[in-house]
């Protein structure tokens, strides 16, 4: 806007304040409060959420210090992060609706977003400070511009003061629809300007015209507030608006109808540009490094450059697709290379670096394309660039969720790869930790590493498959599915790379066994036959693909029938084979070094006998027969016991083939897989309802199975080390069945309990006492395996597809339908005391608030914590609330729920005392060390300095710092003379005083003796609980310093002993609260004790004597009562 912090222009203008009426900030603030609430369950709360980097509303540029900051729109919250490592540094608080711009200012701290279309929030830093309403529906914010700052008349703290202040200016523009209906966000009403003429409003809502096509509001964003201080309306409908530097209260807006200046100040349209087409829709303006030229950017493709000044159009350039983004370069290597670039976005995605330079030679490049990045961002670029006085360029798509920077410093000015963050574009549907803790036996970590961080996901649409990492996020990467696929899709004429990555991926096996030998992740993707080995150490497809050798590869030939579809797959634990279950019921075994299969289940002899079957009375039968006839003799005894031997045959034949054809998954899906621990036994579910364990060896059914299940399955979770697997049903139930009894040996739900939708994932916690279910009911319960009973039920915005357990079992990883991100549950029993009642299951579900992207701690920096309002509390936190279990009858004991160190040092703190007190004092060096320097004041051999300087020279030096620090002008305290004076004269004050007459001396006291004189006994109990053996022993010991301190002392160790006395008549926290009193009686008992001796030898006043006889009788009366109290508990014990 090119006005200046002093701008006396600025201050002139009286702008609206911001209503404080009690009633509309009461609003505000119940509005927050159901944002910043965070929903959790018993068991968990939200932790985090991964994959989610921006939602293609264009990012805000946001020059800083040491780097560069990206402002991005992730829905209804925002995040900041660093362009050095692309690394979130701070999140904010959501918002009631989607966020569709922001301006931001780093010196303040301070952003603007608009959200809902018709409502800005002011963020300090990520906390929401205020929020106003600028139009209704039938107008909707489009652009947001950063003008600048200005003073303003302080507030608060800084009353009388001035202060600076953002000005933003809000782009309006009029929609086909008009509704007057308000949505719910809540505004603060804008109190009138005495200064403004007769036509403004009265200061409820902003009234704007209806008839007019846009129109640009003048906000003033200070620290506290948002005031509006100027409204204007424009002639056009505008799309996309630019402050052209050096144009002071000027913005160039562009739209439908074309171009125009306008002067905010005065609200008259300078100008309407007619060097442009007039049938050109203007979608983006960019301000070039020279002076009065700006680029334009139209929906039918091409670029302008344009003087303002004069209205001319200098030059432009074509392109197929509408422009979405122009960014100039302006570092100093491109003028070393004699070039001018600007990056041009486009609608189809492609990036076009042009060079502007114009040419002044046969050989010169001047305004050529120097290079293209073809589908950099598949849906169209959302916004670019370039880093100021770098060769970088940051470029963020509209719907690829990814943020791309490529530096500039080839030879042939092409730009390369720097730093990428990429995320899924459609929700994915399959997610498991690399190395789940459920592996058994053969787990070679304990949770603890690095793997244990890293979250394998995919299902998306976009066909890729990702890693995320839940500890640092440049950690995040795709995995490779080979070399040269962007120049192959070129060769081929395809649209984009996904028409040559695998489909989606259905389901996942891991084993750690051999990884550092071959693959070590088996994946099967959504109607496809093959299975592809992936290894976690190089991050890409690796090893051979998994297929029956009379299968085609060849596109050109007929695939594999669909009966052999993949369904299901397991690993072994050997990590050696890989087990697939197909749509026909046919399970196939691979070695996962080679390829090679390794047979299948049931075997494929077999398989033919059941399909062919030879029936009695076949030729070959009847032949065999004969030709084993006439070699023995004819005796009628031989023919009878031959035909008998035919007969059995036949019988044991005709019950093999029964069944077989009875264990065996025919033309049924396999839904579920798995390997015990020792490679013994292979477990496999299918949709006929049938569990089957098979001798994994010798692919032969046990001679139990089937085992028919109440319904058909379509999962399977199966922990090894217990050998439990646990199965989900379609009659939305889930079954435990024990592998090596052969028998159901729990269910999981029914009544009010089960499920009311299908059941979409299952898993085990990885000790296996713990069961999780997801469900498109929109549900996740958790389960007590030993018990039977449902311990949590948690409810969440929309329904689950995925979940995985963390190998620790501390966090649990979702997935959910129309969401794009990996959401991230802590389990709150690892780090506090929870208490569940399995008897008494939830009756309702706890609805779960989203969990947001968390900042993460970069090198140098200090964390950004997120911030909650302190008048926002969570009803289901459990850590503000100390008080101790309640006794189920009264007069029973309750403990305290401490930690045992808490209370059991208290007996023996003078052994560790002893044993922590050093073996040798600290010994004096001989001499000081060379490198410590002489101080002027200080004798070299160590003789004090006079007497008649030690005074006036310490003061002097004292009162020197302090006018060095003092703020206070007029401080008169540096006058030398005066303060020599001051000095002496107090010196002979001290001198002129009687040497018998005693100091009063002050013992310190600590915080628990402020809170016995107050008399609330809880709230002491409470605090006592929060510290440690050794601040307990400190806070104790304070109370009174000996005999020589009953004046103060006593009356302290009265109130002491009433609360031991209050705390042990309650029986609570009774092992707490019995140290409490050993350690007081060990500290304060010869005190106790000495009282009588101290009375009669006192020299008080009568008035003194009778307080402290009233003092010495009521604490010894509390003694008393303590002793009978004690008694009361040991006859009670021995009963």
């Amino acid at each position: 806007m090119g006005v200046s912090e002093d701008s006396d222009e600025n201050e002139a203008t009286d702008p609206c304040q911001v209503s404080d009426d009690d009633e509309q900030i009461s609003l505000v603030k119940n509005e927050m409060k159901s944002v910043a609430n965070v929903g959790s369950s018993r068991l968990f709360s939200p932790y985090r959420s991964l994959g989610i980097l921006t939602d293609g509303v264009p990012f805000f540029h946001l020059p800083h210090q040491t780097t560069d900051m990206l402002v991005l729109s992730i829905g209804d919250r925002y995040q900041i992060m660093s362009c050095d490592k692309l690394q979130p540094v701070l999140v904010s608080q959501k918002v009631p609706n989607k966020i569709n711009r922001l301006v931001s200012d780093s010196s303040l701290s301070l952003t603007v977003a608009a959200h809902g279309g018709t409502h800005l929030t002011l963020f300090s830093r990520q906390a929401p400070i205020a929020t106003q309403k600028l139009c209704r529906k039938n107008f909707e914010i489009i652009d947001l511009l950063h003008l600048g700052r200005m003073k303003v008349d302080g507030t608060g703290e800084k009353e009388g003061k001035t202060e600076n202040a953002m000005i933003v200016a809000a782009i309006l523009s009029r929609q086909h629809h008009d509704t007057d209906d308000d949505d719910k966000v809540p505004t603060l009403n804008v109190a009138a300007d005495p200064d403004t003429s007769d036509d403004d409003n009265d200061g409820d809502d902003l009234s704007l015209d209806d008839e007019a096509p846009g129109h640009v509001i003048i906000i003033i964003a200070t620290r506290t507030s948002l005031m509006i201080q100027n409204q204007v309306e424009i002639p056009i409908h505008p799309i996309v608006a630019l402050h052209p530097p050096t144009y002071v209260n000027k913005i160039l807006l562009g739209g439908h109808d074309g171009l125009v200046l306008v002067n905010i100040r005065s609200g008259k349209t300078i100008h309407r540009f007619k060097s442009l087409p007039l049938d050109e829709r203007i979608t983006t303006l960019e301000q070039s490094p020279a002076i009065d030229t700006v680029a334009v950017g139209c929906t039918s493709g091409n670029v302008h450059l344009l003087n303002l000044r004069h209205d001319k159009r200098l030059f432009g350039f074509k392109h197929p697709s509408a422009i979405t983004s122009l960014s100039f370069r302006t570092d100093s290597s491109a003028l070393q290379h004699d070039i001018a670039p600007l990056a041009v976005g486009r609608k189809d995605g492609t990036v076009s670096i042009w060079d502007l330079s114009p040419p002044s030679g046969e050989e010169s490049m001047g305004r050529t394309l120097l290079c293209e990045m073809i589908n950099l961002h598949p849906g169209g670029i959302s916004c670019l660039r370039y880093l100021p006085q770098e060769p970088v360029l940051v470029s963020t798509g509209k719907s690829s969720n990814s943020i791309l920077m490529h530096i500039f410093d080839a030879p042939d000015h092409s730009g390369r790869l720097l730093r990428s963050r990429k995320g899924h574009i459609s929700p994915p549907k399959c997610i498991r930790y690399l190395f789940p803790a459920n592996n058994g036996l053969t787990s070679h970590h304990d949770g603890t590493d690095a793997a244990a961080c890293q979250i394998l996901s995919g299902g998306s649409k976009d066909r890729t498959l990702r890693v995320f990492s839940s500890a640092r996020s440049v950690l995040d990467k795709e995995y490779s599915q080979g070399q040269g696929l962007n120049k192959k899709s070129k060769k081929l004429g395809l649209d984009s790379v996904a028409d040559l990555l695998l489909p989606p991926v259905v389901a996942m096996a891991s084993s750690q066994a051999r990884s550092r030998d071959w693959g070590d992740l088996v994946t099967i993707h959504e109607s496809h036959s093959f299975c592809y080995v992936w290894s976690s150490k190089r991050g890409a497809q690796s090893g051979p693909v998994l297929r029956q050798s009379h299968w085609n590869v060849s596109t050109m030939k007929s695939p594999p029938p669909k009966s052999t579809h993949a369904t299901s797959v397991a690993m072994s634990s050997c990590g050696n084979y890989a087990i697939v279950g197909t749509r026909g019921g046919i399970i196939f075994k691979y070695n996962v070094q080679s390829g090679l299969s390794r047979g299948q289940y049931p075997p494929k002899e077999q398989i033919e006998s059941l399909t062919k079957g030879k029936a009695p009375g076949d030729i070959g039968r009847t032949v065999k027969a004969l030709e084993k006839k006439f070699k023995v003799s004819n005796r009628k005894s031989d023919q009878d016991k031959e035909e008998r031997e035919a007969v059995m045959e036949h019988e044991r034949e005709r019950k093999r083939q029964a069944k077989l054809k009875k264990a065996s998954h025919q033309h049924a899906a396999v839904t579920g897989l798995a390997v015990d621990a020792v490679n013994k036994t292979l477990i496999s579910v299918g949709e006929d309802a049938k569990l089957i364990l098979w001798n994994f060896l010798t692919h032969a059914p046990h001679k139990r199975s089937p085992y028919i299940l109440p319904s058909p399955a379509t999962m399977l979770s199966h922990i090894r080390d217990s050998d439990l697997a646990a199965i989900s049903l379609k009659d939305f139930s889930v079954v435990l069945f024990d592998c090596s009894a052969l028998q159901i040996v729990r269910r999981f739900g029914g009544g009010h309990h089960n499920h009311s939708g299908p059941i979409s994932d299952v898993a085990f916690a990885p000790d296996g006492r713990t069961l999780y279910t997801a469900s498109l009911d929109r549900t996740i319960r958790v389960w007590d395996v030993p018990t039977n009973h449902c311990v949590d039920w948690m409810a969440f915005h929309t329904a689950p597809t995925s979940l995985t357990v963390s190998p620790t079992g501390e966090f649990l990883a979702t997935t959910h339908v129309d969401s794009i991100g990996i959401s991230m549950w802590s389990d709150k029993s690892f780090y506090r005391t929870v208490f569940v009642d399995g008897a008494n299951a939830p009756l309702e579900p706890f609805e779960m608030d989203d969990p947001i992207p968390m900042a993460e701690i970069l090198e140098g920096t200090t964390p950004q914590i997120l911030e909650i309002n302190e008048e926002v509390k969570n009803e289901d936190d459990d850590d503000n609330n100390n008080e101790p279990p309640q006794p189920k009858e009264k007069g029973m004991v309750t403990l305290s729920g401490l930690p045992p160190a808490h209370w059991k040092n208290l007996f023996h703190l003078e052994l560790v005392k002893e044993r922590n007190k050093p073996a040798e004092a600290p010994k004096k060096p001989p001499t000081a060390p060379f490198f410590l320097q002489y101080r002027s004041g200080e004798n070299i051999l160590g003789a004090p300095p006079p007497e008649e300087d030690i005074g006036v020279s310490k003061e002097e030096d004292n009162d020197k710092w302090a006018s060095a620090w003092s703020d206070d002008e007029t401080d008169s305290k540096f006058e030398v003379p005066d303060q020599k004076r001051a000095a002496l004269s107090s010196k002979e004050v001290i001198s002129s005083q009687p040497a018998s007459k005693k100091r009063k001396v002050t013992h310190h006291r600590s915080h628990l003796a402020a809170l016995l004189l107050k008399d609330d006994f809880q709230a002491v109990t409470n605090h006592v609980a929060t510290l440690g053996p050794s601040s307990i022993d400190v806070s104790l010991s304070t109370l009174c310093n000996g005999m020589h301190d009953l004046e103060q002392g006593l009356p302290l160790l009265t109130k002491a002993a009433q609360w031991l006395l209050e705390a042990s008549k309650t029986r609570e926290r009774y092992e707490a609260v019995n140290s409490y009193l050993h350690r007081f009686i060990f500290l304060h008992g010869n005190v106790i004790a000495g009282i009588e001796e101290s009375f009669k030898s006192s020299d008080m006043e009568d008035e003194g004597l009778l307080t402290f006889a009233d003092e010495r009788k009521i604490l010894l009366g509390v003694v008393e009562e303590l002793r009978k109290v004690q008694v009361a508990d040991e006859l009670k014990d021995k009963k």
